[in-house]
């Protein structure tokens, strides 16, 4: 049966926040799904679950946001709980690109780990180009020192010299 998106319930936390675990650890990133995430993009009109013979296999959380030039559709997180399944990958970005269009909303960015190939390479598929751009992190507080990977030399007051 194929994979088809539709849109994210409250109801699907559980599986979600399993799924994003599961995807978060392989890829090593920290993990994005929440409780009060999950309820934020539920209203955003631009998050999907794909699902197959009635179960989900994966989700995109998308936002629209005017970035002072023009709305942008910020995909914040694509996972699967198989990371060879493209046809659901496939299937969210479809909804979050028709998503967007409805919504006279023309430029997507998707935020999405480089050593997902599989994933870039379903980006690539939906005619997504890379940009020549790279995001930097810091994280401040108790949080900062908790992540994983943290190098940070910073204090926990950032205007202390």
């Amino acid at each position: 049966m194929a994979a088809f998106a539709r849109p994210l319930s409250q109801d699907d936390e559980d599986t979600l926040v399993a799924i994003d675990q599961s995807f978060s650890q392989i890829l090593g990133l920290e993990p994005f799904l929440t409780r009060s995430s999950l309820h934020f993009y539920v209203r955003t009109g631009h998050s999907f679950v794909a699902m197959r013979m009635g179960q989900p296999t994966g989700f995109v959380l998308a936002q629209a946001v005017w970035n002072g030039n023009r709305p942008v559709v910020y995909v914040n997180r694509l996972a699967v709980a198989d990371l060879s399944d493209t046809e659901s990958r496939e299937a969210l970005l479809e909804a979050t690109i028709k998503s967007a269009y409805d919504a006279a909303v023309y430029d997507l960015w998707v935020q999405h780990p480089q050593q997902d190939a599989q994933g870039v390479n379903s980006l690539a598929a939906k005619s997504f180009n890379e940009k020549e751009i790279r995001i930097f992190e810091r994280i401040l507080g108790s949080r900062g020192h908790q992540v994983s990977g943290f190098r940070g030399q910073g204090s926990e007051n950032p205007t202390k010299t």
